[in-house]
């Protein structure tokens, strides 16, 4: 069985050192007006079209300030994949769509095309990676109405739902590649990126950390050393929490920080989580700094970005953080006990429980990892993709959720009411 990816770090495209100049893209259409977009698992997919043609997914393309590439997965678009290995890398025009229609057009970026291996559990079309995003001002709004949360080409200012003028950070580029792409174990191209990461200093609990933005990255990670020194307090460790990131399947461990400061905007209780081995954080800091000295402590990702209306001015240098005056974000840690897993294609049922953590109501109940989910609450998990299945789960502690599920001791469907549990007390 698959874990869904409601979890998703998809950090960054490792390649090797290097360095490439500066490339100018056209932009056909209007910038400035917000594109169409589903946010989900804190990370937003603004709907798209490659070369005209539009997605066959309901998640497009996942904007990813933490990829120095542009993926893309032709088969989402319905286009052809690469017949040989020349056809992997090809330039295309990346349509940025509102209400079907498409309002901005950049022209003949630099991609690499995948087919079948682009994270097919979770479905989404591809990449927007800092390669071409460093050519504009773009903007993450987690909490848009009427879903238009991502914008090429508009800057911060004042709107009534957030804070006025918020933070300003200033950051210059760092990094810059040229060598082969690690991507799930598979042999990729050759490729040469300009500089594209962009440090942040983030303070945890106190103490400074040299960071990246991540906006690609669903929840903010640190490495092992630093998660160590969090926790050493003794404070609630969630263990063996099914991820997918762009090395592949892992587990990581997760925690909630008392508060993560960055610019002087402050998040209480926001999770962080670390993912086994330092070889993700450890590549991105020998392309931040070649000479070694500066180590990379971690990725500010969503679960503290979806507090802010997100503006990245790549030109100007700045990350402008903009708190939301109302939250609209559920926390993902606090719900039924249980993970949700895609079922083979022979099974009666899209999903079953696929992880039950211990010491859960779920767990007490005697739910059983492979036992299929029929429906949550009411509503069937068949058809659903993974993001909103497993979203059902989520809830007010100590309330109830009635689960559904085919029993492997019991012919016929059982019900039965979960308590909705915090996986990660406060410290």
């Amino acid at each position: 069985m698959k874990h869904p990816l409601w979890v998703v770090v998809l950090a960054s495209v490792a390649a090797s050192c290097g360095s490439s100049s500066e490339t100018k893209y056209e932009v056909t259409g209007m910038l400035g007006i917000p594109s169409s977009t589903i946010v989900g698992a804190n990370l937003i997919f603004v709907d798209a079209a490659v070369n005209g043609s539009p997605e066959q997914t309901p998640f497009g393309v996942l904007i990813d300030s933490g990829s120095p590439v542009v993926l893309i997965d032709p088969e989402m678009f319905g286009l052809p994949t690469p017949a040989t290995a020349n056809d992997v890398q090809k330039n295309v025009d990346l349509g940025l769509i509102r209400d079907g229609y498409v309002v901005a057009t950049i022209q003949q970026i630099p991609a690499v095309q995948l087919s079948a291996a682009m994270m097919d559990t979770i479905g989404f079309g591809g990449i927007l990676g800092g390669n071409v995003m460093r050519q504009f001002s773009v903007q993450l709004d987690y909490a848009a109405p009427s879903g238009h949360g991502f914008c090429l080409g508009c800057t911060s200012g004042a709107r009534d739902d957030v804070e006025s003028p918020g933070a300003a950070v200033p950051f210059m580029l760092k990094g810059g590649a040229h060598g082969p792409l690690v991507l799930n174990s598979m042999v990729m191209p050759t490729v040469t990126t300009p500089a594209t990461r962009i440090p942040v200093t983030v303070t945890i609990d106190g103490t400074d950390y040299p960071f990246i933005l991540d906006t690609g990255a669903s929840e903010v990670s640190v490495r092992g050393s630093v998660f160590d020194a969090i926790t050493s307090d003794g404070r609630a460790v969630l263990k063996d929490f099914p991820i997918t990131t762009v090395m592949g399947d892992s587990g990581a461990s997760v925690t909630r920080t008392r508060t993560i400061t960055v610019g002087g905007e402050t998040v209480m209780d926001a999770p962080v989580m670390t993912i086994p081995g330092d070889d993700l954080l450890n590549g991105i800091s020998a392309e931040v700094d070649r000479s070694g000295k500066t180590q990379i402590d971690g990725l500010l990702g969503g679960s503290y970005l979806r507090n802010f209306l997100v503006t990245v001015d790549y030109p100007g240098g700045q990350l402008h953080l903009q708190s939301y005056n109302t939250q609209t974000w559920v926390d993902e840690f606090k719900r039924v006990g249980v993970g949700l897993a895609q079922t083979p294609a022979t099974a009666n049922h899209w999903y079953a429980f696929g992880v039950v953590y211990p010491g859960t109501d779920a767990y007490n109940q005697n739910l059983k990892v492979g036992e299929e989910v029929i429906s949550i609450d009411g509503t069937p998990l068949d058809g659903l993709d993974p993001v909103t299945a497993d979203a059902l789960l989520n809830g007010t502690v100590g309330t109830t959720k009635t689960i559904v599920y085919a029993a492997s001791d019991n012919a016929t469907p059982v019900s039965v009411d979960v308590k909705v549990d915090d996986l990660i007390p406060s410290p």
